[in-house]
């Protein structure tokens, strides 16, 4: 498949290209250059596309950094955790909470929202990325790499490759 004349395949199929978010993304992802990438989750459902590397300095361009983000769950300037938190992790707390809540009191239920902290709802977010999903990747070193992801990026969010990403297409 090709946009733009880059053949993008890549982002799309193949078990052996899948990286899960539980390993360290600079084993995978060189540290130089830009970036773009689709996550998919365990029942491989397209959910996101993201470009990393947009520095304008070619020298300054890590694409690791963003994955090392997501990777941390932590949803501060992270779209990609928040988008996870608000469509995977709050309903499984809430599944969860309706569970246990069925004989609960008043009491219990305060109990249960003191517990929440920001810290752990970060480390759920970070369960379940590592947990549940994977990316696929392709990088670009030219001069003109952050233009490039830039330009797929936006096509494949508006489903230029046949599929709209779940979490961010348009």
């Amino acid at each position: 498949m090709e946009i733009d004349g880059h053949n993008v395949s890549s982002l799309f199929e193949g078990e052996d290209s899948l990286v899960s978010f539980s390993e360290d993304p600079r084993k995978h992802i060189p540290n130089m250059g830009s970036i773009i990438y689709t996550v998919w989750n365990k029942s491989g459902t397209f959910l996101y596309v993201g470009i990393s590397g947009l520095q304008k300095s070619i020298e300054k361009r890590n694409p690791q950094s963003r994955m090392v983000s997501h990777a941390s769950g932590r949803r501060s300037g992270d779209q990609f955790c928040v988008y996870i938190f608000e469509y995977y992790v709050i309903p499984m707390f809430a599944r969860a909470f309706e569970r246990n809540n069925s004989m609960g009191t008043l009491l219990k239920i305060k109990a249960y929202r003191s517990g929440l902290s920001k810290n752990s709802l970060d480390t759920a977010t970070k369960k379940f990325i590592r947990r549940n999903l994977k990316y696929r990747f392709i990088s670009f070193d030219s001069e003109d790499s952050d233009a490039i992801v830039r330009s797929l990026e936006k096509q494949i969010r508006a489903g230029a490759s046949g599929i709209k990403p779940r979490l961010n297409g348009v």
